[in-house]
């Protein structure tokens, strides 16, 4: 059992029609054989979540002896239940569901900020925009306002413009969504995606609301040009400054000092900030 193999039977159990115990079981036995497997990042990445699954299900976690329980409480918490029983019962139970073991998950993976993780349970990028909207018209966001909020961060991190329209058009606020400290306009700018930018300027979303670092939409793009760089990244600080963006002061300074990792971004953003600061 591989990492990916591993994804693909998540996402095969949260999708299903027909849910059952036994699939859940089969996830538990393939992360507690991926884990076995030595396979570095999947056990760090056990490591690192299990703080919180302890804390919400009870179960002891030991790196040295990881088990069925553990793989189990593990499952339970990714999905939103606070441990095996409870997720069994919803499984189980098929009139206590007041909406499908995915959108569960989603509830989850939305107010953890496990954007990419979603994405991928719901069956990759191609499925996310039309996935969203099936959602939102049987009305699941209804009493999940957070929750749809957090999609629209969502949307925007991955580059889904279909969905960050769908949702603004139905009146979602693209500043509530501020969970994991950024908002969705923070999220585009930082991930390089462009048409998002495009659309959330064209739309006139404020610009000047600040993450939870002090930065605004401008101040994000620009750090992440330097730190999580892209192409798309000069063209993004281009429209953002046309856009009306405030550039604050020290900004041209402070780009001027960095190591910037493709020196035609450097360039081009210096040279417009040369040419912003001349035009005021």
């Amino acid at each position: 059992m591989t990492r990916a193999e591993l994804q693909d039977l998540w996402g095969e159990a949260l999708r299903s029609e027909e849910q059952a115990p036994e699939k859940y079981e089969q996830l538990a036995t393939a992360i507690m054989k991926v884990y076995e497997s030595g396979d570095r990042r999947f056990r760090e990445h056990i490591k690192n979540r299990f703080g919180r699954v302890s804390k919400h299900t009870g179960q002891f976690f030991d790196p040295d002896n990881f088990d069925i329980p553990m793989a189990r409480a593990f499952i339970a918490d990714e999905t939103g239940f606070a441990g095996w029983g409870e997720l069994i019962f919803y499984i189980e139970g098929p009139t206590e569901r007041s909406v499908p073991i995915l959108f569960h998950y989603a509830i989850a993976a939305l107010w953890r900020g496990d954007f990419t993780s979603l994405e991928i349970a719901v069956g990759g990028p191609e499925r996310f925009d039309d996935q969203i909207k099936d959602w939102f018209g049987k009305g699941y966001f209804k009493k999940e306002q957070e929750t749809m909020n957090e999609a629209f961060a969502a949307a925007c991190m991955l580059g889904h413009a279909p969905s960050v329209a769908y949702l603004l058009d139905n009146g979602v606020d693209p500043y509530a969504g501020m969970r994991t400290g950024l908002a969705g306009f923070h999220y585009a700018a930082s991930s390089g995606r462009l048409d998002v930018v495009r659309l959330l300027v064209e739309r006139k979303v404020p610009m000047e609301v600040k993450n939870m670092y002090g930065g605004t939409v401008l101040g994000q793009a620009i750090w992440s040009a330097v730190y999580e760089h892209t192409l798309q990244h000069a063209e993004i600080i281009e429209m953002l400054i046309e856009g009306g963006a405030v550039v604050e002061p020290g900004t041209q300074k402070w780009w001027l000092e960095q190591e910037v990792p493709s020196r035609e971004t450097k360039q081009y953003v210096a040279d417009m900030l040369t040419r912003y600061a001349k035009g005021n």
